[in-house]
């Protein structure tokens, strides 16, 4: 089943890759992802920063129609999928929680569904959501992007997020990177396997 799996995912990547500029994937632990950050600038607290726990999550993800960015999901107190902001948008909202849709669809996405696939990418500890909260935000990210504004963009937002919090704002805020993953301990064939359909 994982096979099936590895080689799906193939395919969806490349698909997302063409769909995409300027995209280099590589495979990221968290020392890279750690020297991406400084050389950057960017002063994210590293309980915030997740990654996909293994390769399938990431494909599922991906499958669902997730793996873009950088943007900010937008999760309800009941965990309910409320919204992607568009990047338009994006300072208006978080600056104003009013402005954020405030009614989820139907059949909404459930925050648990994303979180108990995802680890701490230092420790590789379980993501816990917090209790009592009234909004989580998501804000996807990654380096295969290779756009430094993107990354600019998200850490621009995550500052907005934080002074939220310092208001009183009771929030979790999660930094998805969603960079392949050394920790998902593929062997040497299907990484290499993967980056060849990845990248070409």
């Amino acid at each position: 089943m994982r096979n099936i799996l590895i080689f799906m995912g193939f395919l969806l990547v490349s698909n997302f890759y063409i769909q995409s500029q300027n995209v280099v994937f590589e495979f990221q632990n968290s020392e890279k992802i750690e020297s991406y950050l400084v050389e950057h600038q960017l002063k994210f607290n590293n309980n915030d920063i997740v990654i996909f726990k293994v390769f399938e999550d990431f494909f599922k993800f991906n499958n669902d129609g997730y793996l873009i960015g950088p943007v900010v999901h937008v999760f309800n107190k009941d965990g309910l999928y409320l919204e992607y902001i568009k990047i338009a948008d994006i300072i208006d909202k978080l600056a104003n929680f009013k402005r954020i849709r405030n009614k989820p669809k139907k059949e909404a996405l459930h925050i648990d569904s994303w979180f108990n696939g995802l680890v701490n990418y230092k420790t590789l500890q379980p993501l816990v959501k917090q209790q009592n909260t009234d909004y989580y935000f998501v804000l996807s990210w990654a380096k295969f992007f290779n756009k430094p504004e993107n990354i600019d963009a998200v850490f621009k937002w995550y500052e907005v997020l934080e002074r939220q919090k310092l208001k009183g704002e009771n929030i979790q805020i999660v930094l998805l990177n969603m960079d392949f993953q050394d920790s998902w301990e593929l062997s040497p064939e299907k990484k290499e396997d993967l980056l060849k359909q990845a990248n070409k």
